[in-house]
């Protein structure tokens, strides 16, 4: 009896102590040395080159973030990890700033406006009280459809970057492109708030016609 009960307390001393369930300095200060490492194979992946078209800059933000995906993929895990064990604020504050940047790109890069939003409205979770999501998810939804007196403001024989600084690109599957004896054609598709879509016609890059209501609300439709 007295030899199970020496075992007992042999293998209770033995045993691994259980995670820490509270937020703390060591786990952290690990956590931050990955991260700082993370941000140091950020800064050294290429940028576009300024006159860069869109498909390549959505080419290469792609390719970095393969090359990342190794090292990213298990820190973010690590990350979530300690926040949902510790519930430590230092970790959701880190997480809702992963989830703005990849927002960023969904809106800045690829012009998908509900993926940003999912993403802002994440991060704003984490961090109720976090400004820059707010005010992220406030210009989201500006964004998110084309008004009217922008698209009005379209007019024949301006440029692609014209019409962009003016409502911005649509996302990427909403330009359509086709190649007719050397010249190039090409139409981008915006949404509307009801439902319907918009329209911009180019020829070799320049404007040539506009359509607000290139399609009908889907309601209108039925």
């Amino acid at each position: 009896m007295r030899s199970a009960i020496a075992l007992a307390f042999l293998a209770l001393a033995c045993a691994s102590p259980r995670p820490p369930t509270l937020p703390n300095d060591r786990e952290w200060n690990l956590i931050g040395a990955d991260y700082a490492w993370i941000e140091t194979m950020r800064k050294a992946q290429p940028a576009p080159p300024p006159n860069a078209s869109r498909k390549q800059i959505i080419e290469m933000a792609l390719d970095n973030h393969r090359k990342l995906e190794p090292t990213y993929v298990p820190f973010m895990d690590k990350l979530r990890e300690y926040h949902e064990r510790t519930g430590d604020p230092r970790a959701a504050a880190l997480l809702a700033r992963e989830k703005i940047i990849l927002g960023d790109e969904y809106l800045g890069v690829l012009s998908r406006f509900d993926k940003a939003l999912e993403l802002y409205r994440a991060a704003l979770q984490l961090e109720p009280n976090s400004i820059d999501a707010q005010q992220r998810i406030e210009m989201a939804e500006s964004r998110r459809y084309v008004p009217m007196s922008a698209f009005a403001a379209v007019k024949q024989g301006m440029k692609e970057d014209e019409v962009r600084g003016l409502i911005g690109l649509p996302r990427e599957d909403w330009i359509k492109q086709v190649v007719q004896s050397g010249r190039v054609y090409s139409v981008w598709i915006y949404p509307r708030a009801d439902g319907g879509a918009a329209a911009i016609y180019f020829d070799n890059g320049v404007v040539y016609h506009t359509n607000w209501n290139a399609a009908a609300p889907a309601a209108a439709t039925k």
